[in-house]
């Protein structure tokens, strides 16, 4: 009888052993983003389960024993036990314990230590705990983030000490171009911190609306915050001082300061419209319904501005605790205050020289005002023309200029240029792999400037993103940008980030985060093969799965085309257009290049006046490459020339016979590009003195606001010239009707065909 249960024993041990599940063994200490700087992995598993109990060491470690424990309510229905303890692990749990023994220059840093039988997050400061609870997180299986999570997981055991390269690691999200409701916005703070991202950027006033409350100026949001669509529909929203409070306490409880900007004195069209008065001219204007950069700005001349905006400030400065504002100071065309009254007599007064200088006085006094409040300004490079003081911070955006020019005059520089960013540009200029290999330390600036760098910021700005896209542009870029702000600038390999990437979409699925593509689905691959004279083209796809179509007429390859099989040699101009699709279905991608064959492919060119170093273009020589630009002008295929000329000198090498110029011209008058007023061609043979061979009048409409490729082609009787230079105007200062009146405009040409 003893021997028949002894075995039924046996038996009953062998069957629950067999129903217990398997660690995963996919499941590594390698697998976070961002990575970790040390991880050290040892033999075993710990078995976790939904009774685990939570022991924290201090009352300090409170706030975040409570947030542990009611994540793992919502996600597994079962509330463990949280108590607080003297001592390091004795039985099975996890424990948060803060230890002066820690040695991290950051009060971020933490160290994870998973074990066979607990789990210990050990830190200096809560925020440290916090992080490494993150890191948690993403070792555990991804459907343990979903409404069916497992009542027993297996995380490998090992040891992970970790801290940030930078202490500035954030997000801007705009909420006046398009209103963002608050539970999106408390989804991004969690994804935010999950990923150790600690600085929401709330961008709340706009020309398109004034998102906050401001008790003392109710207008603000009963009418700025509201405008009327092309289509007569009437879009808006804004959050209540309540709902400021509970958004900031809810980002205060994950680590992330919130930094409202509240925009001055440009991007202020609502408050404007809301109260006329603060402008220069007093009219009525309703709220507006286009993108761009709008002339009417704050009156710099009138003290009831100054009183608006102080009172304004006092009330934000009281919703939000932390030390930073965001003043904006960016893009404010001078055209209203060069013909105010208000503002001459300003500058006479104050002794100041011009319209520049009273933006700088304007700024200054908006600093002086938050400074006395204990509070410090944060402000977009512009500022950094006048004078400011230490306590200043500068944000660069225009490239990594204003943040070596910020760090050389002694203030921190918070890093977010258009080139690696703006996550609201598409993947065509902005993909994973670039955002991976950004460093907010600009690569000329000495290592004694190195520490004024904070860290960087990835924009995402929504004059095109309404709240149901954000998630499409925003990931998986926020991936390679949280990775090059926590991790920093170490020796770099895309191919094994690339690979946790793949690893992290069962998480983001769990998370019903609907990102988009890493990078642009169809690329093309190019080279001139001067020998035969054609171009030799590879058609590549970023993504797995794709099929690839494609025309050289232009016509949709879907319909007249063939599968793209091998490489193509094309000795021809022509319109090549490719479509990639999957066999699964789902959507087309599309895309279009031009190929130019002509005379003066691949030769040097020249400029008498040199392209702006936002808009270089992919080469130097982009301009005779063969390629033609899309109406994308940041595609790489475009050079931008910013209220100058463009004078090009293409060199031949020898004298060439030709009988005509064709080309492109953008003009996008929203963004300040307009078609030059005239073309013209010289020829030499000397490379010094030149003869007029055709010009032509460009006939526009520079009020039509749709984006479009102007062509233009001279023809003229044959000549031959070793050396060619072709001229247009630029347009001049944007015209009294346009919304950045007296502002320089931009001239942006694409390939220059010789034949």
């Amino acid at each position: 009888m003893a021997n028949r249960i002894l075995l039924a024993l046996i038996l009953l041990s062998s069957l629950l052993t067999a129903c217990q599940p398997d660690p995963d063994s996919s499941q590594t200490l390698h697998s976070i983003i961002p990575k970790p700087q040390s991880v050290q992995a040892k033999d075993g598993f710990f078995k976790w389960d939904h009774s685990l109990p939570v022991y924290f060491n201090s009352q300090e470690l409170r706030l975040e024993a409570n947030y542990l424990q009611d994540y793992l309510f919502q996600q597994t229905g079962v509330q463990p036990e949280i108590k607080q303890v003297t001592s390091n692990a004795r039985s099975e749990g996890i424990y948060l314990l803060l230890s002066d023994s820690c040695q991290f220059e950051s009060p971020e840093g933490y160290q994870l230590s998973i074990q066979k039988y607990s789990i210990q997050i050990t830190a200096q400061e809560p925020s440290g705990i916090f992080y490494g609870i993150q890191s948690l997180w993403q070792l555990l299986p991804a459907n343990f983030h979903s409404e069916h999570a497992e009542a027993i997981n297996f995380i490998p055991c090992g040891e992970i000490t970790d801290e940030p390269a930078f202490i500035w690691r954030g997000m801007l999200l705009d909420c006046s171009r398009h209103f963002m409701e608050v539970d999106f916005i408390k989804r991004y703070l969690d994804l935010l911190a999950l990923h150790k991202m600690n600085r929401f950027h709330w961008h709340l006033t706009e020309d398109q609306g004034w998102r906050i409350e401001i008790k003392k100026y109710p207008r603000l949001t009963e009418h700025g915050a509201w405008r009327i669509e092309e289509d007569g529909s009437r879009y808006g929203g804004f959050y209540t001082q309540d709902e400021i409070r509970e958004v900031v306490a809810y980002a205060r409880e994950r680590h992330i300061e919130v930094v409202p900007e509240i925009e001055l004195p440009g991007h202020s069209v609502a408050a404007i419209s809301s109260y006329p008065h603060l402008s220069c001219t007093g009219d009525s204007i309703p709220v507006a319904n286009r993108w761009g950069v709008f002339k009417d700005i704050y009156c710099a001349g009138q003290e009831s501005t100054f009183e608006f905006l102080e009172n304004v400030l006092a009330e934000v400065m009281e919703l939000f605790p932390y030390q930073y504002i965001h003043i904006g100071g960016d893009e404010a065309p001078t055209y209203r205050w060069e013909l105010c009254e208000h503002c001459q007599n300003r500058i006479k007064q104050e002794g100041l020289e011009s319209e520049l200088e009273l933006q700088n006085y304007f700024i200054q006094r908006i600093e002086t005002f938050v400074s006395q409040h204990g509070k410090r300004i944060i402000g977009w490079d512009e500022i950094l023309e006048g004078g400011l003081s230490e306590q200043a911070t500068v944000q660069s955006w225009r490239g990594f200029e204003g943040a070596q020019e910020a760090a050389h005059q002694g203030h921190a520089a918070i890093v977010s240029p258009t080139s690696h960013a703006y996550f609201d540009y598409p993947l065509e200029s902005i993909d994973l792999k670039k955002v991976y290999h950004f460093n907010p330390i600009p690569s000329s600036l000495e290592p004694a400037y190195h520490a004024f760098i904070l860290g960087g910021e990835c924009n995402m700005w929504t004059e095109r993103a309404p709240q149901s896209e954000v998630d499409d542009r925003m990931f998986p870029r926020m991936l390679a940008m949280a990775e090059a702000l926590w991790t920093g600038p170490v020796e770099k390999d895309f191919p094994e980030f690339h690979e946790r990437v793949q690893g992290h979409y069962d998480l983001l699925d769990a998370l019903e985060v609907a990102y988009g593509l890493e990078s642009t689905a169809l690329f093309i691959r190019s080279e001139f093969d001067s020998s035969k004279e054609s171009f030799q083209i590879e058609l590549l796809s970023s993504q797995p799965g794709y099929q690839i179509h494609f025309s050289l007429d232009g016509t949709n390859p879907l319909e007249n085309g063939q599968v793209y099989l091998k490489p193509i040699q094309l000795d021809r101009t022509a319109v090549l257009h490719l479509v990639a699709t999957k066999a699964s279905g789902g959507r087309e991608h599309h895309l279009i290049q031009n190929f130019y064959l002509h005379k003066g492919l691949k030769k040097a060119v020249n400029f008498a006046y040199p392209f702006h170093d936002n808009y270089p273009g992919n080469d130097p020589n982009i301009l005779t490459n063969g390629l033609g630009g899309s109406l994308n002008f940041r595609d790489g295929e475009w050079q931008g020339f910013y209220g100058t000329p463009l004078i090009a000198l293409i060199d031949l090498q020898e004298p060439v016979e030709l009988s005509s110029v064709s080309g492109n011209f953008l003009q996008s008058t929203l963004s300040w590009i307009y078609l030059p007023k005239s073309i013209r061609l010289f020829g030499s043979t000397d490379g010094e003195t030149f003869t007029e061979i055709a010009s032509e009048i460009v006939s526009s409409n520079p009020r039509s606001y749709e984006t479009q490729i102007h062509p233009y082609k001279i023809e003229f009787k044959p000549v031959s010239y070793r050396w060619y230079r072709l001229e247009a105007d630029n347009f001049g200062p944007n015209p009294e009707w346009h919304d950045a009146a007296g502002a320089d405009s931009w001239l942006f040409t694409d390939e220059i065909i010789l034949e």
